[in-house]
């Protein structure tokens, strides 16, 4: 092998990518919100919370939410922004959805669209 660096750059880049999950919270521990204010901020979302804990860095949250479907939510710790939420069961159809927070909620159900063609059906 004539160029060993650049093959092993590409491999231990290609090694690390999986530790760069953008849903890892990063917020130093000295400006963590209290897991009171957890409390209080799911309260206020109308969840009825069953756990908290930390995961990733972040809170992670498990109970209902206010249409009395099972849930766990990662919250960035600092701002308290739901940064990943599961719904589980309970919907229409029984199946889980993932639900990402952000500007606005994803649509539990999307139309597959191809320019040019019709739907052909619903994205899980």
């Amino acid at each position: 092998m004539k160029h060993p660096a650049p093959m092993l750059a590409l491999c231990l880049a290609l090694g690390a990518a999986p530790a760069l999950a953008d849903d890892d919270c990063d917020a130093p521990a000295q400006n963590w919100q209290s897991r009171d204010a957890v409390l209080r901020h799911a309260t206020a979302q109308g969840w009825q919370v069953q756990r908290i804990k930390i995961d990733d860095g972040c809170y992670e949250v498990r109970g209902r939410d206010a249409q009395g479907r099972s849930f766990k939510a990662k919250l960035d710790p600092q701002t308290l922004r739901v940064l990943k939420m599961k719904l589980r069961g309970g919907d229409d159809d029984g199946h889980d959805r993932d639900r990402y927070r952000g500007a606005a909620p994803a649509p539990a159900h999307s139309p597959v669209l191809t320019p040019g063609t019709t739907p052909r059906g619903q994205i899980e």
